[in-house]
């Protein structure tokens, strides 16, 4: 029935609820069963729809035939089935059927006429606020959850068959409906038929495969996105690019004032791609959109915009030169930087850029894994001391070219370069700029040498045995431009990074706190100064500031998923497992590819079947999977620890990565000396005094047996600052210490110190941030 799918693209007069006032055609019949016909209100692919007079109750319906089914009986059959079920239903919000019959042969259905105006119709004349979106989602729910309730799957849920009376939401159609029947015996529907709307149909649907409740959730949530948007949630020039968006993409996060960001969370978890990731039922979703109504911000209509999402992808250098190869990475990345402070741009991450760059990329596939509608392509050739970057912007699975530009500089100005082409790509993208713009910002710099340093830095930053380098790249970037925020804060970076991992620095803390203050003294906005500082300050016993300093910003400029992405960590510092696992969500409502430490966080809560649904991240040189080793042989799963534990091995690794595999073989062997002595061997790192890394060794010390050494350890790490309170309390291997009186004392410091961080994250605006 894939013929049925193109009726969505125009008006489906025959799914559109009976109305007054429209006129028939001369061929309508006198009678039609028991009823008189007065006139056609409307004809689809599925049938015709005639306004008719109940004489025997004198009361005006709707008859609706269903030229459709034809001859086939199989499908007779299904709709006689599934049409009495639907009759059988007796509720306020569902479209009230009279009498489903036979005419001369042709099937028919005899219900309820309405007053007022689809959801279709009242979405032409624009969007709708949050204040009225939500009354008619709740009363669109209720209704599916009283089908769901006699089984039956509506499966063609959209704003045409979404009523709005005088008195509220009436659904409308099943036409399409089934009866969900776990046991059945015949499967009345061919199997691998495809019967829905494109842009509402769930995955699941779209593939053809069997369909439940969790399907109409799916298409409630592309409703309600479409309400407060304006724009359908999956859109593509053809029939089989929508599809592909269904089952592929997600729709643009929505942001303004708190209501909407809460809303769009209750949007997101319904169009999960998996059915399992959906609500529970059509109950379990009204009560999470419910909860939107008493946050702030309801009534903004203009507050309400849809985030562009954006990938520059690293640049091709035309003619490789050593002098110029390092801008293939950094030049984009520079750019990307520059288009962050929009407020309405969503800009992916330069490290999420590179893994998905090639020659020619695939947009359909760069769109769905990166999550974009958007992407910068470019070109970088130098003839001489002079450049030339070609950049095209380009929209998003369509490759639609917006604007393509060249610019030539020399190599002393580097910066109006990247400058010039993240102002191109605003004017392009016809972006509101109130209250920032792309550049000159205040981390402008002052010195074009001292910007190619900086540039020259990051690209040999993103590896551990880079950083070296280009911390002194950094360095000799504000020995010449100290006023250049960015430089600073990255430079703190490669302090803090170095001195824990690569090689010992007593002062490497110290070093990035000085570098961290003096970025937020120059740009207190600068993102990514807040995000690395947060990581230090969690590392030297101070989360909870770093938890407020980030809820602060996120407050002020909720459309940056790294601020989210550090407040995962300094929530989980903190004790808060809960809050930082929304914190993760929200990060990922922004960015479906950002990078967070949920995985450490699940790994506290000792959830083991949840540490293993997540998706890991794609490696990279010098990162571990330490975390599903230490899960997997907590569970008692040592075997696929250990396997996990060889595939670590065969990467590249930094002395200390090497160091801590030892420790993980150790303690999955039960040879606690030998892990002791391992953790000697990080010797002077300060990894040694990072709160978490303590803990999580005391922890595996005493699930080793070795509860003495082990509860040093955690008490340490407590009195650091690190409460993880919930993992002390039901951890197995504590077990044996929770009689202890020093344990005891520990568990209430843990406790006290979780405490005061609730309190923090509350009076900060936490839980309205992150919809708790």
């Amino acid at each position: 029935m894939i013929d049925d799918l193109v009726a969505d693209t125009q008006p489906d007069p025959s799914s559109r609820p009976p109305q007054s006032g429209e006129h028939g055609t001369p061929h309508a019949p006198a009678r039609i069963g028991a009823y008189r016909i007065l006139e056609t209100l409307g004809e689809g692919g599925m049938g015709v729809v005639y306004a008719a007079r109940d004489e025997r109750l004198e009361r005006t319906v709707a008859v609706k035939t269903m030229s459709s089914m034809g001859t086939d009986d199989t499908a007779r059959r299904r709709f006689w089935r599934e049409a009495r079920a639907a009759a059988s239903v007796n509720h306020p919000h569902v479209c009230q059927i009279y009498e489903i019959g036979e005419d001369a042969g042709a099937l028919f259905i005899a219900m309820e006429r309405l007053e007022g105006e689809s959801l279709a119709d009242r979405l032409r004349r624009g969007p709708l606020r949050v204040g009225e979106a939500v009354p008619i989602g709740l009363e669109m729910l209720a209704a599916l959850g009283a089908l769901h309730a006699r089984g039956i799957v509506h499966r063609d849920l959209k704003p045409t068959n979404v009523f709005l009376t005088p008195h509220g939401v009436k659904l409308l159609d099943f036409g399409l409906a089934q009866i969900e029947e776990p046991t059945r015996t015949l499967d009345l529907t061919q199997s691998g038929t495809v019967l829905g709307t494109p842009r509402y149909m769930a995955p699941e649907q779209a593939a053809g495969e069997p369909a439940d409740a969790r399907t109409d959730l799916f298409a409630a949530g592309a409703i309600l996105f479409e309400m407060l948007a304006g724009r359908p949630a999956f859109t593509g020039a053809t029939l089989a690019d929508v599809l592909y968006a269904t089952r592929h993409e997600q729709p643009p996060a929505l942001t303004g004032s708190p209501a909407i960001a809460a809303i769009d969370r209750v949007i997101r978890h319904a169009l999960a791609k998996r059915p399992a990731d959906r609500p529970a039922s059509a109950d379990a979703m009204a009560e999470d959109l419910r909860a939107v109504a008493g946050i702030p911000g309801g009534d903004a209509a203009a507050d309400v915009h849809t985030l562009r999402r954006l990938v520059v992808l690293p640049f091709r250098v035309l003619r490789p030169d050593p002098e110029t190869d390092f801008l293939a990475f950094s030049l984009p990345d520079a750019i990307a930087t520059s288009l962050s402070s929009i407020r309405s741009i969503v800009v992916r991450s330069s490290a999420a850029a590179a893994r998905l760059a090639g020659d020619a990329p695939d947009l359909k596939t760069l769109a769905a894994e990166a999550d974009v509608d958007a992407v910068v392509l470019g070109t970088v050739l130098r003839v001489g001391d002079q450049l030339r970057a070609s950049a095209q912007l380009v929209e998003a699975p369509g490759g639609t070219l917006l604007t393509s530009q060249t610019v030539d500089s020399s190599m002393g100005d580097l910066f109006r370069l990247q400058d010039d082409i993240a102002r191109r790509v605003v004017e392009a993208l016809a972006l509101p700029l109130a209250g920032s713009v792309a550049s000159p910002a205040p981390d402008a710099p002052r010195d074009p040498r001292a910007y190619e340093l900086f540039l020259r830095a990051n690209e040999i930053a993103r590896t551990y045995d880079g950083l070296g380098r280009a911390r002194d790249l950094y360095q000799a970037c504000v020995d010449r431009d100290p006023e250049f925020a960015p430089a600073w804060a990255r430079l703190g970076r490669c302090h803090r990074v170095i001195g824990k991992f690569v090689e010992p620095d007593a002062d490497s803390e110290a070093r990035a706190e000085d570098a961290f203050r003096r970025a937020l003294a120059l740009n207190p906005r600068l993102s990514i100064a807040h995000k690395f500082y947060a990581n230090l300050e969690a590392d030297m016993g101070r989360a909870r500031s770093a938890l407020v300093r980030l809820i602060g910003e996120a407050n002020r400029r909720g459309n940056d998923p790294e601020l989210f992405a550090g407040l995962v960590h300094a929530c989980r510092y903190g004790g808060l497992f809960e809050e930082s696992i929304a914190a993760h969500g929200e990060a990922r409502r922004l960015d479906p590819n950002v990078p967070t430490s949920l995985e450490q966080t699940i790994l506290m809560t000792g959830n083991l079947d949840r540490l293993l649904a997540v998706e890991p991240p794609p490696l990279i040189e010098g990162v571990d999977d330490g975390i599903r080793v230490v899960g997997l042989g907590l569970g008692g799963r040592h075997d696929e620890a250990r396997r996990a534990l060889s595939a670590m091995k065969e990467a590249r690794r930094l002395p200390s990565l090497t160091n801590w595999i030892g420790y993980l073989e150790a303690w999955l062997d039960r040879r606690p000396d030998e892990m002791m002595a391992r953790m000697a061997g990080f010797g002077l790192l300060k990894i040694q005094d990072d709160p978490e890394a303590v803990f999580e060794e005391g922890w595996l010390l005493c699930d080793a047996g070795a509860h003495d050494a082990g509860l040093l350890y955690v008490q340490r790490a407590v009195a650091k600052g690190y409460s993880a309170a919930d993992t002390l309390a039901h951890a197995p291997a504590f077990e044996p210490l929770r009689r202890h009186p020093a344990f005891a004392a520990i568990q209430r410091e843990a406790d006290a110190g979780r405490a005061r961080a609730r309190q923090a994250f509350e009076e900060s605006g936490g839980g309205r941030l992150l919809g708790l």
